[in-house]
């Protein structure tokens, strides 16, 4: 067992349904290992890892647990983050929701209060972002078909990220 269960150490299960112990810090220095030769913790780096949730408002939803009270995917994806702080890692949570609030837990839900207490900052949110923002132009009559069936082109249309 490690020496310091339940901070960056959890469970998950394999292929076969088997019960598998991890360690976040040590997968993610093996990862960011793989990524960049010679990787040492202590240096800085630009972010090599980023990770998009899309769609992240449900993670805030609320539950109750028997033995922490109440929780929500999204403090325990926190929770996680917090482990992996000093690698070189971005992660973006994208929602069409509009409320930033869903994603600061009111006081009474974390007994962790450091957002509101201002301890802990966050990134003010992109807002206004629409599909299509980067779209190329197609111009009826002059684009031709091929053109608008490319992958080039479709690529530009959707949620810039």
């Amino acid at each position: 067992m490690p020496s310091s269960p339940g901070l960056s150490f959890g469970t998950t299960r394999n292929a076969e349904g088997e019960t598998v112990e991890y360690d976040l810090k040590e997968a993610i220095g093996k990862l960011m290992e793989f990524l960049i030769k010679d990787f040492d913790v202590l240096q800085e780096y630009t972010p090599v890892l980023i990770v998009s949730v899309d769609e992240a408002h449900p993670l805030t939803t609320t539950e109750t647990d028997v033995i922490d009270g109440l929780w929500s995917r999204f403090s325990e994806f926190r929770r996680g983050l917090r482990f992996i702080h000093s690698y070189p890692c971005f992660f973006l949570f994208l929602s069409t929701t509009g409320k930033v609030s869903q994603f600061i837990p009111s006081p009474e839900n974390d007994r962790s209060s450091r957002v509101q207490t201002q301890l802990l900052g966050l990134m003010s949110p992109f807002c206004e972002l629409g599909f299509g923002q980067l779209a190329q132009k197609a111009i009826e009559g002059l684009t031709p078909l091929d053109e608008v069936a490319s992958l080039l082109f479709l690529a530009s249309i959707g949620r810039p990220l």
